[in-house]
């Protein structure tokens, strides 16, 4: 049963997909905040910008949330309502497509998924630098999602020094991993973890910046008692990235290197030949360009991955080495994945984005070595009627294909393609 079990999980792994809109981490900013009213908003509108560089005043004129001073700190309340619905034409390989916000899976074929997040984020300016803390929660009701009245949680939290000797951060957050941004309803395979973690980001010069992390153990969520409570770094996943930021392109390298302990299985002493230690590592790059030729605001973004034992740095939900604990294998689980994406503006009130991303998994057990592989695309339109509303309508395919690679009737393949459509409403601050 339990190879059953890891053969469905390489598979709902490799489908699952991860964010649409992957975070990166601490920006690395090396500024001094102050709180002013943007020239273009109301009396009680604030903006955070800065005293240093001029050309961060943008990020504070931008009409996200609303902005309001208090107890000497710059704050910022961010939150918004939507509402989707999605539309399968099958489900591939006999397997679920619409993974929800907590965990669950829908079996049929459409989906009608409510929610609302709420964020807060607060700028101090202390003796010793500028002080940033942030704290995200949202709440999602979804069919078939195992909930009568839907499922809440933290979703992040963080809390950040910024001086001349660089950005020190601890927090829940998006892994240093993190590159490639899109906003899409459905969603693409794309490095996107959220952990504990603690992050030092160092401004190298203009243009570069150098970050080193520690992230708590894997496997993880983020739910309230593990993204709080639980600061486990007993096992920590040690990650590094260099960021290159020009106004023309943005360059991002990164990697990741971990270690998991399964002395304790209980089918150690049963194959002594497979390893009670694994040694996991990964490798990551991007890079990001406009496309002013096609359109002012026109981007494509890109990044590649590949793991060996970190599968979940590689934009899907599941830690498949932990597996290792019940099923025993001969060799590192394996995997690669590539997003790429286009972001095109066609006027103030319309853009559309699209994407296509893949990802590729492999596992040497002791009675086989299948391999998932699944390709997520999709292109969507939203139009913008007012300022804070934004209707969106997607389609996208869904293939995947599993290749046992073992003992026929034991291990059997599959493969399909779904169709899914989506149409979705969301209001904000």
């Amino acid at each position: 049963m339990a190879w059953r079990l890891l053969l469905l999980a390489l598979l709902v792994a490799a489908c699952a997909g991860g964010s649409a809109a992957a975070k990166s981490g601490p920006s690395g900013k090396n500024t001094q905040l102050s709180c002013k009213k943007s020239d273009d908003k109301g009396a009680g509108a604030k903006a955070a910008v800065s005293d240093d560089d001029e050309d961060d005043e943008d990020e504070g004129d931008d009409d996200e949330g609303v902005r309001f001073e208090v107890a000497g700190a710059c704050a910022k309340v961010t939150g918004g309502v939507s509402y989707t619905y999605q539309q399968a034409s099958q489900t591939a390989s006999g397997l679920p497509v619409f993974v929800n916000s907590n965990g669950t899976v829908t079996a049929g074929s459409f989906s009608n998924t409510v929610s609302a997040n709420i964020g807060l984020e607060m700028t101090r300016a202390t003796p010793v630098g500028a002080l940033k803390t942030t704290v995200s929660a949202d709440w999602s009701k979804a069919t078939g999602d195992g909930t009568q009245n839907g499922s809440g949680k933290v979703s992040g939290w963080s809390a950040g020094l910024d001086n001349k000797l660089g950005l020190l951060t601890v927090g829940y957050t998006g892994t240093l991993m993190s590159f490639w941004e899109g906003d899409f309803l459905t969603t693409a395979n794309a490095p996107g973890r959220s952990a504990s973690m603690i992050v030092y980001e160092y401004k190298l010069d203009e243009h570069n910046t150098l970050a080193a992390g520690l992230e708590a153990n894997l496997p993880t969520t983020p739910q309230t008692y593990t993204g709080i409570q639980s600061f486990d770094l007993s096992d920590p996943v040690y990650t590094l990235r260099w960021r290159h930021e020009r106004d023309d392109f943005t360059l991002h390298l990164s990697g990741v290197l971990r270690r998991a302990n399964f002395t304790q299985s209980p089918l150690a002493p049963f194959f002594p030949d497979t390893a009670t230690v694994r040694t996991g590592w990964g490798v990551s790059a991007g890079v990001k360009l406009p496309f002013k030729f096609v359109g002012e605001d026109d981007e494509f973004n890109t990044q590649w991955t590949y793991t060996s034992d970190a599968s979940s740095y590689l934009g899907i939900s599941t830690d498949l080495t932990m597996y290792q604990h019940t099923v025993r294998s001969l060799a590192p689980t394996t995997g690669w994945s590539a997003v790429g994406g286009y972001h095109h503006v066609w006027s103030d009130q319309f853009e559309s984005n699209a994407f296509a991303s893949f990802v590729s998994l492999e596992a040497n057990l002791l009675l086989a070595s299948p391999r998932a592989r699944s390709l997520r695309t999709g292109i969507n339109l939203f139009w913008k009627p007012i300022d804070h509303l934004k209707f969106g309508i997607e389609f996208g395919t869904v293939d995947m294909q599993l290749e046992p690679n073992g003992i026929r009737g034991i291990f059997d393949g599959g493969g399909g393609r779904a169709y899914i459509g989506v149409f979705s409403v969301a209001a904000e601050l």
